[in-house]
This record gives structure tokens, C-alpha cells and sequence, in this order.
């Protein structure tokens, strides 16, 4: 390695020798520097005067460290002391990170660099995994909430369930819709079905507000417009008004 182009600063080595020295103990950076230099070609006494060492250590402290690596390089006489105690560094907690990538939610599994993709279309499973990582304090409500597409608020309700609840009782949606035509009787269906029919053959209006007041009149039940509006739409109904007349009127003539 050829170092005569690079420029070497001596206060910049200064500064940096200083703030090395509150880690390493002055010997061990002084041995560790020599074998730099002894490998980047420097003479031994050159190495010798830079390191501030006599000419027989630096030549002791090459040999140990090309025979028994790095290790040697520390002063053996201090490993009656014992090994030094190193102090435990605070364990840095374990996080991971959740988003939404088009029609994926997609988790980050902390420093493994590993992720786990779910489609955006498993909605049950996609709320078991990131609410339950919710609840282990790995993830946010805000992350977990934005990944799912939904509240904040909601995120923490369906999380607190989930933590008393199994799935089925607390993410699967058990509602079931209605299963009675809003209490319409067949007489009443029978009755807005022939009002309609009746009224666009003859061209009078079959609005929702007129229906309701004939099938009262008729029935004597009251019936809401927004029910008969209803009706007409399961039925298949809404366009009758244009096509009935032109069938009738087919119907005659085939007759």
C-alpha cells in the first residue's frame, strides 16, 4: 500500500490519538498504531520514534501480532488481573413498522430486515396480525391504523377486544343484514306492484310519495315512500314506466 500521496495532518492526528486514548489504554493504541505502520512499510525505527516505543518492543509486539493475531497485541501482563468487565449496553427494544403498499399491508419485522406481506383483501387476518402486534407494544396505533385504512380510534377498540376476545368474537363482523322486507305484508307488495303497473300504462306519475298514499288508501296500512322506493329497486322495477306501455301496447296488436 503506497501512502506517500496521502496527506497526513498532525493536528487532526492529535485530536484524534486524544479522544481514542479515553477507550483504549495508551500501550495498546501505541502497539496497535506500530503494526499499522509496520504493515503500510514503515522501517522499525522509524515505527519505533512515531510510537514513542524502543526498537526491540515494536519488533516483540509485530512478531506476537502476525504469530497470534490481534489479541496479542494487549499486554499480557495485565491478564492476572482478570478480563475486563464490560458493561451491559442497555438491550435496544425490538420494533417494527407497518404500511400500507397498494393492496398489501406490509410489516417490517424489526433489525432482521425481514417482512411480512398481507393482501389488503384478508381483512381478518390482516387485523390479527398487526392488532396483535398492537397489543405487544411492537407497533403504533397511528402505524397499525394506517396500514389497516382505518381510525386511530377504531384501531385501539378493536385492539382492546381482540386482548379479551378471540378473533371470531371480536374482528369477525356478525351482522347479517335484514331478513324481513321492513314488515311489508304480500298484500301490500301485491298492491304496489299493481299501482305501478296500472299508473304507467295509463301515463300518471308512479313517484314514491304517490305510491305510498294509494297502497294506504287501498290497504289501510301505511307504508313509507322510502319501503316502496325500496321494493321497487329489489324488484327491478325502476324503468317499468317506459318499458310497460311499449309491451302493452305490442301485446294488442300480436292479439
Amino acid at each position: 500500500m503506497d501512502c506517500r500521496h496521502v496527506e497526513f495532518s498532525s493536528v487532526k492526528s492529535a485530536e484524534r490519538i486524544n479522544r481514542a486514548l479515553r477507550v483504549f489504554p495508551r500501550g495498546l493504541l501505541m502497539r496497535v498504531l506500530a503494526f499499522s505502520l509496520h504493515l503500510l512499510g514503515a522501517s522499525r525505527k522509524a515505527v519505533a520514534a512515531l510510537v514513542d516505543m524502543p526498537d526491540e518492543s515494536v519488533k516483540t509486539a509485530v512478531g506476537l501480532a502476525m504469530r497470534d493475531g490481534f489479541p496479542a497485541l494487549r499486554d499480557r501482563r495485565r491478564s492476572q488481573e482478570g478480563p475486563a468487565v464490560v458493561q451491559a449496553s442497555s438491550p435496544i427494544p425490538l420494533r417494527f413498522t407497518a404500511r400500507r403498499e397498494g393492496e398489501m399491508c406490509v410489516v417490517e419485522l424489526g433489525r432482521s430486515g425481514s417482512s411480512l406481506s398481507i393482501p389488503v383483501a384478508f381483512r381478518i387476518q390482516a387485523r390479527t396480525v398487526l392488532l396483535s402486534l398492537l397489543n405487544a407494544g411492537l407497533l403504533s396505533a397511528q402505524e397499525a391504523a394506517s396500514a389497516l385504512g382505518i381510525h386511530a380510534s377504531h384501531c385501539r377498540e378493536l385492539a382492546r377486544k381482540l386482548a379479551s376476545h378471540d378473533v371470531l368474537e371480536s374482528l369477525v363482523d356478525k351482522r347479517q343484514g335484514q331478513k324481513q322486507d321492513y314488515l311489508v305484508s304480500p298484500e301490500q307488495k301485491a298492491e304496489i306492484v299493481l299501482q305501478l303497473a296500472a299508473r304507467a300504462i295509463t301515463g300518471q306519475s308512479i313517484s314514491s310519495d304517490v305510491l305510498a298514499e294509494a297502497v294506504h288508501e287501498n290497504t289501510q296500512v301505511g307504508v313509507s315512500a322510502r319501503t316502496i322506493r325500496w321494493h321497487i329497486q329489489k324488484l327491478g322495477l325502476t324503468k317499468i314506466k317506459k318499458t310497460l306501455p311499449q309491451r302493452v301496447e305490442a301485446l294488442k296488436k300480436t292479439s
